[in-house]
């Protein structure tokens, strides 16, 4: 075994070496061309000062904290004094510990260094793992670091061209109803995709030769991709559903964090093995799969030297931007991207058909119901979470016929798709909402009325929790992205009144 292992670190050393030669031998005359073809994210670091609250004081989250800003969303990177912390809870999300031995370390994303931050973090320092709640407060910003972060996104026109001048006709382009964040082009056998905010990518059928004069920063993708380390939790039962699983051989997300059937019974049996998250893959398992692909989402921004890395080992990174979509079913209709990726063309277009065949009546009728609809959750501190507008959950609510309350709530602020609000605030305009709805895949399962009045007795004043119009999401609703069409008939049929078992909806009594 121990042979074994030494051979395992050898192998991983050379790729690491050959990946390094790779990239120092591109010489000066390829930066230029990269600096002529690659958009360029301005990537903002600066310290924080900060106050901290909780628990006994013997530990606390060390002071400045660094602050990094790409795109619009912010990350905080939280050190603690104490090696005794495994897990944190900002925003209703789980961060784990990424210095495992050495002092707690974290992660996190945040919206702002303005308002104070309640955290919850769990201590094993004690008999028993205790999670205990503290309060962050920002203070003095210090000196403003920037600097660029490529994302490679080489010139759509090029690659045409490139691809043109090796002798490939282009036969065609996938035509898309709802999604705008890709385009596929088809010349024959390969494929050009364009992802907005992520990049130009070509998928060279197995076997096939990778033409000349692809523009650098092009990510060239060759088939198959039966050994997926997939970091997306989104993309995951996209690519369940169009029969494509068992490509995926490796996952971001721990068995425990799936609430996807098939993915946990998939981890359960070995056949997908947890290969660490986007900000710290277990390279050498990686390495010794054969991975022939990473999907992630945009967080890999905030780490871009795991994606070099990635790349730098030969691993083509696809970053997948389904967030961005302004049409929830157009996140759906990402489907089809992966049926061109894994050869599963024609059962991502039945199914993906099939979900649009059961929504297309509602969104062609679109009624009107007036019915004044509220989203959120309760924050461990009291706040109340909710969308912001122009958010896919409220343009779902509008669609099927509902007004999302409250109004006006924070749209363009910064890329979180939430915030938060006092209490007294959201009463003012939401306590007259004819339905409510609260977000228990993120602020935790509640069961009944009493339970949402126990989290803040102004509750009982709402108009929906006194006319019994009260409802709580199922927790696998945010990785059941093939669930929108059935969300939004759930949506549609409460607004109009229409009594049954829903599929992402459960009415609290």
């Amino acid at each position: 075994m121990a042979k074994h292992g030494f051979i395992r670190k050898i192998v991983v050393y050379l790729f690491l070496v050959m990946g390094i030669i790779m990239v120092t031998s591109c010489g000066s005359q390829e930066v230029t061309s990269d600096e002529e073809t690659k958009q360029e994210l301005v990537k903002k670091t600066y310290s924080v000062d900060i106050t901290f609250e909780g628990g006994t004081g013997k530990a606390y989250i060390k002071s400045p904290v660094e602050v990094t800003e790409i795109d619009g969303r912010l990350t905080a990177h939280f050190i603690w004094s104490s090696k005794n912390y495994d897990y944190m809870i900002v925003g209703g999300v789980r961060y784990d510990n990424e210095n495992v031995g050495g002092e707690s370390t974290f992660t996190v994303d945040i919206e702002n260094t303005s308002d104070p931050l309640t955290v919850i973090g769990d201590t094993t320092a004690m008999s028993t793992p205790h999670e205990i709640e503290y309060v962050i407060t920002w203070g003095k910003k210090g000196e403003e670091h920037t600097e660029s972060v490529s994302v490679s996104s080489a010139d759509r026109s090029a690659v045409s061209q490139a691809l043109e001048a090796a002798g490939l006709t282009n036969t065609g382009s996938l035509e898309l109803k709802y999604a705008t964040m890709f385009t596929i082009d088809r010349y024959g056998e390969y494929f050009h995709i364009s992802i907005k905010n992520s990049g130009e990518y070509v998928v060279i059928p197995e076997g096939k030769e990778v033409p000349d004069g692809l523009p650098e920063g092009t990510v060239v993708m060759k088939k198959p991709f039966d050994r997926t380390y997939l970091v997306s939790t989104s993309a995951m039962d996209l690519v369940n559903a169009c029969g494509a699983l068992d490509m995926v051989k490796l996952s971001g997300s721990k068995e425990s964090d799936w609430y996807i059937g098939e993915a946990k019974a998939a981890m359960k049996a070995g056949d997908l093995v947890y290969a660490g998250k986007y900000r710290a893959p277990d390279y050498e398992l990686i390495l010794e799969t054969g991975c022939n692909l990473a999907i992630e989402n945009t967080m890999i921004y905030h780490e871009p030297a795991v994606r070099s890395k990635l790349s730098e080992l030969g691993i083509p990174v696809l970053v997948e931007t389904s967030s961005y979509e302004s049409h929830p079913l157009g996140r759906l209709e990402w489907i089809r991207l992966y049926g061109v990726l894994f050869d599963k063309e024609k059962e991502a277009e039945a199914f993906f058909d099939a979900q649009i065949e059961k929504i297309d009546p509602l969104l062609k009728e679109k009624k009107d119901t007036g019915k004044k609809v509220a989203f959120f959750y309760v924050t461990s501190n009291g706040l109340i979470n909710v969308r912001k507008s122009g958010d896919y959950i409220t343009k779902m609510i509008e669609l099927t016929g509902g007004h999302y309350v409250p109004v006006n709530t924070g749209e363009g602020e910064n890329a979180l798709s939430t915030m938060n609000m006092q209490m007294e605030d959201f009463y003012a305009e939401a306590s007259g909402a004819d339905i409510i709805i609260y977000n228990s895949t993120i602020g935790g399962e509640i069961t009944s009325v009493d339970e949402l009045t126990a989290k803040n007795a102004l509750f009982k004043d709402f108009a929906a929790v006194k006319n019994g119009r009260v409802y709580c999401t199922e927790r696998d609703l945010f990785q059941k992205t093939t669930g929108m069409a059935e969300f939004m008939k759930d949506l549609n049929d409460i607004f109009n009144d229409v009594d049954r078992e829903y599929t992402y909806l459960k009415k609290l009594e």
